[in-house]
């Protein structure tokens, strides 16, 4: 092998040290990207979560009725007007339980009763109560 073909194959086993160590560092930021996303999008919806449960439970959302506490996707909306994505009108429908099911999940706790109605599963009011160390609107009501 010449010198010259020595050269370009040392030469051209550079470049493609580089282009791989590019392509690492490329795929680590969209890696990171997408992982700070995901985070940004869990967190966003725990967010959400605490706030619609803390409003519910304060009587600052939804209304009481002979099944519980009843929120429409109506006021949902305009007590949330600060979310402006397409998020504000598939979180209710996203935490609604299955037809059939009872129990309720970190992620599934609303019972649809009608278009555009949602039931907050009792269940999930009294955990985060408990674990907020809040008192709901019904218990400051009946001096408890």
């Amino acid at each position: 092998m010449s010198k010259n073909e020595q050269k370009n194959d040392s030469q051209n086993s550079k470049n493609i040290s580089v282009q791989k160590h590019n392509s690492e560092d490329t795929q680590t930021e969209n890696d990171n990207a997408t992982q700070k996303q995901n985070a940004e999008s869990t967190q966003q919806t725990r967010q959400l979560k605490d706030r619609f449960l803390e409003a519910v439970i304060k009587g600052e959302l939804g209304s009481v009725e002979n099944s519980g506490r009843v929120v429409t996707l109506k006021e949902f909306k305009a007590y949330f007007s600060d979310i402006k994505t397409d998020y504000i009108n598939s979180f209710l429908p996203a935490a609604t339980l299955e037809p059939g099911q009872t129990s309720a999940s970190h992620t599934k706790y609303l019972f649809r009763v009608r278009k555009g109605a949602y039931l907050v599963h009792p269940e999930t009011l009294e955990a985060y109560t408990q674990q907020q160390g809040l008192r709901s609107s019904s218990d400051k009501e009946a001096g408890g």
